[in-house]
Parts: C-alpha cells; structure tokens; sequence
C-alpha cells in the first residue's frame, strides 16, 4: 500500500468517477484503475460497486476504508507543512446536501465568503428535504449537511449556524383584521386554505410538532394542498390560492415586494435553529474539515 494508491481511491470515490480522478492526478484512466485495483488486492476487499461503470459507489468494505486513508493523507499533508514551515492552500471537492430552506436562502452566503478565503475549493450541492439530507450524511454521499431539524441518532453531530421561525402567510389583503395584532390561533387555521410542506421537511415536521403538542392535528384541518417545491408554494400564496406557513427567511422577498401579509402563530413557539449535521466518525478531508471550521466560526 502506498499513499499514491491511497489518494487514487479517495480522488475516485469523493469525483465518484474514474476518468475524473486520472485527470485530476494527471495520469491515465487505466493507471487509476490499476493502482485501485493493486489496492484492493492487498487489503482483501473490494472497495467500489462498479456495476455502474460511469458512477462508481463505495462498498461496505469501501467506505470503512475511506476513514482510513483520509486519516492517512490528512496526517501526511500535516506534516509535510509542518516541516515545510508554511500551510498549504486548501483545494479539494465538497460534498454538500442541504435542506430547502438553508441551502436556498443560507448556504449562498457562507460560500461567498469562503470562497474568498479558499478559492481553491468547489462544492457540489443537492439541495432536498432534511430527511434526504440525514440519510445522505449517515451514508457518506454528503460530507456536511445543512438541515433546519435534529433527528437523534448517536452517529451524528450537529452544530447551530443560523436562527429562523415559521410564520403565517397569505397574499396581501385577505389576513383578517383580529389576527394582525396578536396572531393567527392555531385552531382558526381552518378559517384558511392552507398550502404546506411535504413531510419530509423540517418546516412540516416542525410545524406537526408544535400543533400535536396543543392537542392538534392537521387533519383537523380538511381544506389542505402539500405542495413539495418551496418556490411552488410562495407563487401560489402570490397568486391567493391559499395561505401558509413558511420560514421567515424564504419570504423576505415577498415581504419587501409588499406582496403578502404575515402574523406569527398566537399559541405556537415555532422558533429554530438551523444546523449543520455531520457524521461523528467520519474522517473529513481538509477541503471540508476547513468548511465546517468556517461554518460553525471556528475557522482560523
């Protein structure tokens, strides 16, 4: 095992592509797929599924090794600038997924200013509901996530970046008037035809949460559409089909537009934190280990 076949198989699995990682190394396809190949020989395993020739998937047996050799290049790029006495620029690809409302409204900034800092490192982004985001990151398809809920599990970790709440909306000029003072009761919801999340996001699980524990359900409320595209939401409530119950941060837009009225829920606590989750026994690249430091403010 040398580190030359280490870093063809992390290049491999973090490109999840062949070609591209005998491009980034400047050498052939071939060659790649030999040191790989050499790789998996000597450690008894076989660390790609390669029934699908143009994207490869780490096995079992592959993505336990991955914390291996990224431990390995990690330690071997620490000390050779430690002894060179200067610090590497970071490059490298990040993975990242990202709920609806975070990757759309959050993440945009935090990269800009990264960039700026590491210019050398590019990100690929799935933007999906929080429970595709979890799974993602408990998998390793995603090296960090962002997500608006916290799903207990002893594999992950999260740390907070941003503060958000959910409030009511609905096209300007249909909120009634005893509601702009004090807020919308969440048992007069019915009074309104609601558009919501589907159920795999953190805006309609939070929501379902703080409704049960008034001793509601939404199935008290008959007249609701679930709509799974956020941007499909908002143009509906623009156009007064209905109303609903959005993160502040995704209607800032339509606030300044004048386009809407809002109140907050009157008996529902519906502040959040929005978080960053990863995957606690993941050896994380230096590419992304400087993101998640600069992400949660710890970044020097």
């Amino acid at each position: 095992m040398d580190f030359e076949q280490i870093r063809a198989f992390l290049n491999v699995a973090t490109l999840r592509s062949f070609s591209e990682a005998a491009e980034k190394m400047f050498i052939s396809q071939p060659s790649v797929s030999i040191r790989i190949k050499a790789l998996e020989e000597e450690l008894g395993v076989t660390l790609f599924d390669r029934s699908k020739a143009r994207e490869p998937s780490l096995t079992d047996a592959g993505r336990v090794f991955l914390d291996y050799a990224q431990a390995i290049v990690n330690l071997q790029d620490e000390c050779r600038d430690k002894l060179s006495g200067k610090r590497a620029e970071a490059i490298g690809l990040i993975y990242l997924g990202a709920s609806t409302v975070p990757g759309t409204y959050l993440l945009p900034g935090m990269l800009t200013g990264f960039k700026k800092i590491c210019p050398g490192i590019s990100f690929n982004i799935d933007v999906t509901d929080t429970s595709a985001v979890i799974e993602g990151v408990l998998n390793y398809s995603y090296d960090l996530g962002f997500v608006g809920l916290i799903k207990q599990d002893e594999r992950l970790r999260y740390l907070p970046i941003g503060e958000d709440q959910l409030i009511f909306c609905v096209r300007k000029g249909l909120l009634k008037e005893e509601f702009v003072a004090e807020g919308i009761p969440a048992k007069e919801l019915g009074d309104y035809h609601l558009i919501l999340r589907e159920k795999g996001s953190a805006t309609r699980q939070l929501l379902e949460k703080k409704i049960k524990e008034n001793g509601l359900t939404l199935d008290l409320y008959p007249d609701i559409t679930y709509y799974n595209s956020l941007e499909g939401i908002k143009q509906a409530v623009r156009e007064g089909l209905g109303a609903s119950i959005l993160s502040n941060l995704s209607i800032q837009d339509m606030i300044k537009a004048d386009e809407i009225d809002t109140c907050p829920l009157k008996d529902l606590d519906l502040k959040r934190s929005l978080y960053l989750v990863y995957h606690h026994s993941r050896v994380l690249g230096g590419a992304a280990l400087k993101f998640k430091e600069f992400s949660s403010g710890k970044f020097a």
